[in-house]
């Protein structure tokens, strides 16, 4: 019983492996299924979320983090599947959207360009200039992807507890080591494991609910969330009086708490929210 991510470049045979994988463990087998709940979970069309997560950031979107907000969502609906256990994973980043499960089996599939070039020109029917255009697009935009968000080379075999090339290995020796891999006693799942699962589940899926009216650190434990909210600033005019000032200061710490309680106990598994919002402070 395991949770196993496989990372390969585009057109490395990662998406038949992951399936070979599944289906020999009667696992789940995990992909675009995660982007649609992503997009059902949080409202956000299917389209932008996708663009978000595949194409490198522009200038704008690191100067207001527009991507990390549909990475949080995104995230949030992985760790959704992730905590019913016995799943592959094969789709955007599971090895570092997952990092904080040490338990998770790490798999990095590669392939020669030549044989990526030749199983694209299969696919789409292409020439291979072009096929060898989108292999190299695509291999730069996930390197530039990953170093942004990251800080990190995603070619890094630390990053992976396997890396496995398909050449004199095929695709049904990967299974194999893969399925024997997951079989090992430290990446089984126990009770407290799972325990723990889901209370990170639910700390992602609080945390990017809340990304629209506050920025919160997010504490769960056995579903009882605790959500902390630093002071925030508000603009002092010459009209406000002391009194004035501290019935506003409350009123919204009042309010916060209220959003943030209702928002929080949408959640599943959620079964006590308590909050600490600090009063906010005038400039």
């Amino acid at each position: 019983m395991a949770i196993i991510t496989i990372s390969r470049g585009c057109f490395s045979h990662g998406q038949m492996i992951a399936e070979k994988v599944a289906e020999k463990l009667g696992y789940e087998c995990v992909s675009r299924e995660i982007l649609v709940e992503a997009a059902h979970l949080f409202k956000v069309s299917e389209k932008k979320l996708l663009k978000s997560l595949h194409d490198a950031p522009t200038i704008l979107e690191r100067i207001t983090h527009g991507k990390t907000k549909y990475l949080a969502q995104f995230q949030a609906a992985l760790l959704e599947y992730v905590k019913e256990d016995n799943i592959v994973y094969h789709g955007h980043a599971g090895h570092l959207l997952l990092t904080e499960i040490p338990q998770v089996l790490k798999v990095r599939i590669l392939a020669e360009k030549e044989d990526r070039i030749a199983l694209l020109q299969q696919k789409q029917n292409i020439s291979r200039k072009k096929a060898l255009t989108v292999i190299e697009s695509e291999d730069r935009n996930r390197m530039d992807w990953t170093r942004y968000l990251y800080k990190t080379d995603i070619n890094d075999p630390w990053l992976y507890d396997i890396v496995i090339k398909i050449g004199l290995l095929t695709i049904d020796d990967a299974c194999e080591i893969i399925c024997r891999a997951a079989k090992s006693k430290n990446y089984q799942t126990s009770p407290e494991f799972k325990q723990a699962i889901v209370d990170l589940a639910i700390t992602k899926h609080v945390e990017a609910s809340l990304q629209s009216i506050c920025e919160a650190d997010v504490f769960v434990r056995d579903g009882e969330v605790n959500v902390k909210v630093a002071a925030q600033k508000i603009k002092k005019t010459g009209y406000a009086s002391p009194t004035l000032q501290q019935h506003i200061g409350e009123t919204y710490q009042q309010d916060l708490i209220r959003d943030i309680k209702e928002i929080a106990y949408k959640i599943q598994g959620v079964k006590g929210v308590f909050c600490h919002v600090e009063p906010p402070y005038y400039t």
